[in-house]
This record gives structure tokens, C-alpha cells and sequence, in this order.
């Protein structure tokens, strides 16, 4: 009964079927979960189905699949598997009965053995001996005829499944196909994207590479719908968008590809990416929708160890990054691939978990790591930079304050300054205000007049001769402030911490961010004496400002009690 407890998750424990299924050259492989409900109706899977078109096992070696400890390929250095143990630990981790039926030729009945845990368990309390019954002529289960390969092949089914309880693996059966179908199509990316066909239920799996290099994957089907429906919504061109126009392929940055570490004699292969910019988007969006549909928060850190084409971990690997694994880490590609030769190196087991490098190997790993992750950090802040800029361009600089501000002002005092009367001018301050910011493209400027059109506050960078650092207009309500990109404390305070907030905490150094940090301090204070000194200007400064300070300390005060951590 202990060999019950071996610790899979259901993916894993399917995954060793699979691995069979592979090693007898099956070019499709079904995997059937079926659900039902107990006397208390409380539902559960009952019953997992594997079904195979591979080169079968004839009469001499059934019995044997049953037996752990058993494999024909047993220590061999050239297969999936080599100890003989993992799909009869992973059936019976869930299941107390299996049945295989298995055939070599299409001419030959299904020849079929089992092992009934419960009649195991009595026989041994009789004092009998437990083994396997040789192959029987056993029919077919009625409701499942139809799965079976029309010629050669495996049938392998779990049975008096009682371990998939609704809420005891996840909360519904549906999530718990969901989990496997994300678990294998990353574990067999490399199959499923060489042609082999692996089903979960109706669920055709696409690969799902971590890498974000294949083509064709879970995560190409899931950004070319996002930006397609993104692409509608925007009003862009139906040509552009159309499908023979669309882009439907998303290739992450190459850092490093099968860079060669060479240990006793053999060969493993480090692999590092970046995540293209269609995932990466801009910082604070690794955890939205979109992140988690593409299965980046999980990527956190990680590292797919990959043998013989099969992932076999993908896990944290403790302090074999060069410093702390921070959240941008999550847009970083790790794979390390290798080779059975390795196997001791890497900790490899009976039960493909908890794999990792270990001594030299380790070491060795690391010291890539510490170039690479550096050198990705780097290319992801000059991306994050790009992104900013391009947003600028379509959008302004100051747009994530500006439309946080909007939900903020519904509970401010309503603005009275009515501005010029003639709509004439006002068409005309807001057109000068969008080619100041998009510059002369039509289109870009009709997409930002809109995107402003019902906004309380417009705040733009824009650069205009003189002296003047902050411009203000009103408009209806409105209020149109441009910041003077050529003024002294714009270049020397606003833009260079404005830079340093783009890039993540990892790109910035402690002296740099320490200067900056000064330079504001001391910048902000100037620009309060600026103001003293300019309220002084006027022979009667308080009586003629004093409602001008009180209404600026309010709004400032309940501005930044409601807008922050935004940009």
C-alpha cells in the first residue's frame, strides 16, 4: 500500500504513460478522464483511459508491465525510461485497479492483464502469493470500443480512481483536465512540436515552450486572439488585420542557445531568452490577465530541465541564480537539455522529480547564469524603454497618472474656469497639444484628441521656447498643463528619475539611484522656493494667493491619497 504515496501530481503520473507511449513510436496518444458522481453527490474522476497507436507488446512481455522494477529498456542510456517503475508507481498513486490491452498487429486479438490492488491485498492476508495472471482474451470495455487504433497499440486504464475527489486536486474536474493540459503540453513541447498528437479528452494539445521559440504554440494562440480583438477595438485597418496580414508567431529575444557545458566526457546545453515584447509589455502587466493565460507569473525563476527531448523538472533551483530571483525574472527562458550520460549529474531518479544540477555542474551552470540573466535584465530594460517611448508617442507621457486622476476627480470640487468661448480656439489648442505630442501623423493625432476627449486633466511634456516651465489651459472643464521639456529642472529632475522608474529594480545601481534620490530632494525644494519667490513678486501676495495654496495642498493632498502605484 505504500507505493501509493509516490508523490505525483496527475500530470506527472500521466506523463509516465506517455513516456511508454512514446518509446513504442506512437504517433497519437488519447488520454481520457471520466467523471461521475458518489452516492453523496459529490463528483470525482473515476477513471482515466491511455490510449496509444504504438508498436504494442505481444504476449511474452505484457505481463511484464505490470511488474515494477521490470523494463526491457532497464538502465539504458538511450531511452525516456530506464528503471521500470514509473507508470505502475503513477497508476497506482490514483487508482487500485489497471487494465492493459495491448496488440502488435492488426490481425491479432487484444490480448489483456491486470492487477486489482484489492485482490492483492486479500490474497496476501490468505497467505497466497500475488503475482500477474498470464494474457486473457478480456473484452473491451462497451463504452470505449471506440478509442481502440485500428492497428497495432496500447490501451491502458486506471480504475477505481479515489484519489480525484472534486476539490481534493483542484476544484472541479474541469480544472483538473485544465492543469493537465498545461503540465503536458510544456513537458512534451518538444513531440508535440515534431508532429506527435497527444489529446486530453477533445483538447488537441499545442506545445507550450517556456522558451517562447517553437512555433505554433499554446501561447502564439493566445496572443495572436489578444492582439487580433485589440487590433478591432482600436479601429485598425480589417486589411492590416486580416488573417493572411495578421501576426500569429511571437519569437522571445535569444540571450544564449545550446551554449555547450561540458562535464565528464558529455554534453548538457543552456538555452536563455527574453520574452518578446508582446508579452513583456510594460512593467506591473507580469501578473494581469494576459500573464496568466500565458503562464508567466509561474515562469518566475524557473529552469526546464529537458532529457532526451522530455522535460523532466522545471523547478526553482535554490541560489544557482547570481543573486535573488526578482519579478521581472518571470520574462526570462531558462532550459538546460541533456542527455542520460547525465543522469547522476543531475540527481536523474527512478521517478522523474526533483532533478537538478548538482557539483561541478552546478557550478558551472551559475557562472552562464550570472552573464545571461544580466545581460537579459539589461535588454529587458532597454525593451521596457521602447515600450515607453512608443506609448509616449501614441498616448503621452503622462497617461497613467492623467487617467488614474479621472477616477479621483468625481470627488473633487468641480472646476469653474470656462477658458475661451469661440470652440474654434479650443479645436485648435487641443489640435497644437496632439501634434506637440504624436508629431504630424493624422491618424495618430485623431487617436490621442480622442483618447483625451473625456479627461479632467491633459498633462503633456512638449518642448516650447522660454523660460516658462509649466504652461495651463482651460477648457470647459477641462485643463490642459504642458511641462516645458527645454526648462532646467525638466532635463535634471523630471526626466532622468522618470528614466530610472522605467527600468527594474536590478537595473539600477545604488550610487545611481542615490544621486537621483538627492538631485530630487533637492530640485523639489527649489521649485517651493521658486514659488515663494515668485508669490513675492506681488504687493499683496497672501490676500491675492492665499486661496490659490489652500486649494493646492488640498487637491495635491487628495490626488495622492488616491492615485499610486500606477506607473
Amino acid at each position: 500500500m505504500s507505493l501509493r504515496d509516490s508523490g505525483y501530481s496527475l500530470a506527472a503520473a500521466l506523463g509516465e504513460v506517455i513516456d511508454n507511449s512514446l518509446e513504442a513510436n506512437a504517433n497519437n496518444i488519447l488520454l481520457r478522464l471520466d467523471e461521475s458522481q458518489d452516492k453523496y453527490g459529490k463528483k470525482h474522476i473515476h477513471r482515466i483511459v491511455i490510449v496509444d497507436d504504438g508498436l504494442g507488446m505481444g504476449v511474452n512481455i505484457l505481463p511484464y508491465y505490470l511488474q515494477i522494477g521490470f523494463s526491457t529498456r532497464y538502465m539504458h542510456k538511450d531511452t525516456i525510461g530506464k528503471y521500470g517503475v514509473g507508470a505502475k508507481l503513477a497508476a497506482l498513486n490514483y487508482g487500485r485497479r489497471i487494465d492493459v490491452w495491448s496488440r502488435i498487429r492488426d490481425d491479432e486479438p487484444w490480448q489483456h492483464v491486470y492487477f486489482d490492488l484489492d485482490n492483492a491485498v486479500e490474497q496476501e492476508e490468505k497467505g497466497e502469493v500475488v503475482g500477474i495472471e498470464i494474457p486473457d482474451l478480456e473484452p473491451f470495455p462497451g463504452d470505449l470500443v471506440s478509442l481502440l487504433p485500428q492497428g497495432s497499440g496500447t490501451v491502458v486504464i486506471w480504475s477505481k480512481v479515489d484519489r480525484l475527489e472534486e476539490g481534493r486536486r483542484a476544484p472541479d474536474a474541469q480544472a483538473l483536465r485544465v492543469e493537465v493540459e498545461k503540465e503536458l503540453s510544456r513537458t512534451f513541447r518538444h513531440f508535440l512540436d515534431g508532429g506527435i498528437k497527444i489529446f486530453v479528452n477533445d483538447t488537441k494539445l499545442l506545445p507550450h515552450d517556456p522558451l517562447f521559440l517553437m512555433e505554433g504554440t499554446w501561447a502564439d494562440k493566445v496572443l495572436t486572439k489578444y492582439y487580433s480583438q485589440n487590433s478591432k477595438a482600436n479601429g485598425q485597418d480589417s486589411q492590416e488585420n486580416s488573417p493572411q496580414n495578421r501576426k500569429t508567431h511571437f519569437p522571445a529575444q535569444i540571450i544564449a542557445k545550446k551554449e555547450r557545458i561540458e562535464i565528464a566526457g558529455s554534453i548538457a546545453e543552456l538555452t536563455v531568452t527574453l520574452y518578446p515584447k508582446e508579452v513583456v509589455r510594460e512593467p506591473r502587466k507580469g501578473g494581469d490577465e494576459l500573464a496568466k493565460k500565458l503562464r508567466i507569473p509561474e515562469n518566475e525563476g524557473c529552469i526546464s530541465f529537458v532529457r532526451l527531448d522530455r522535460e523532466i523538472n522545471y523547478t526553482i533551483v535554490p541560489k544557482i541564480f547570481p543573486r535573488a530571483i526578482q519579478p521581472q525574472d518571470r520574462f526570462i527562458g531558462i532550459e538546460v537539455a541533456f542527455t542520460p550520460e547525465l543522469d547522476e549529474y543531475f540527481g536523474v531518479r527512478n521517478v522523474k522529480r526533483g532533478v537538478e544540477p548538482h557539483d561541478e555542474l552546478r557550478t558551472k551552470i551559475r557562472d552562464l547564469l550570472k552573464k545571461h540573466i544580466a545581460e537579459a535584465g539589461e535588454k529587458l530594460n532597454e525593451l521596457w524603454g521602447k515600450i515607453a517611448t512608443e506609448e509616449q508617442t501614441h498616448q503621452g507621457e503622462h497617461t497613467p497618472v492623467v487617467k488614474a486622476s479621472k477616477n479621483a476627480n468625481r470627488t473633487l470640487p468641480k472646476s469653474r474656469a470656462k477658458g475661451p468661448e469661440d470652440q474654434t480656439v479650443q479645436e485648435r489648442i487641443k489640435r497644437d497639444l496632439a501634434k506637440d505630442v504624436v508629431g504630424d501623423d493624422k491618424k495618430a493625432q485623431e487617436q490621442y484628441l480622442d483618447s483625451i476627449k473625456d479627461l479632467p486633466f491633459v498633462i503633456e511634456s512638449v518642448d516650447f521656447p522660454g523660460n516658462m516651465f509649466i504652461d495651463i489651459q482651460h477648457l470647459n472643464g477641462q485643463i490642459v498643463i504642458r511641462l516645458n521639456t527645454r526648462h532646467l529642472f525638466y532635463r535634471e529632475m523630471w526626466e532622468p528619475i522618470r528614466s530610472i522608474a522605467q527600468r527594474t529594480p536590478g537595473g539600477v545601481s545604488g550610487d545611481e539611484a542615490v544621486r537621483a534620490a538627492k538631485r530630487t530632494i533637492e530640485a523639489l525644494t527649489l521649485l517651493i522656493i521658486a514659488y515663494g519667490k515668485a508669490e513675492s513678486m506681488d504687493e499683496n501676495p497672501r490676500e491675492r494667493y492665499g486661496d490659490l495654496r489652500i486649494y493646492w495642498g488640498q487637491f495635491l493632498e487628495s490626488l495622492m491619497g488616491k492615485v499610486k502605484d500606477i506607473i
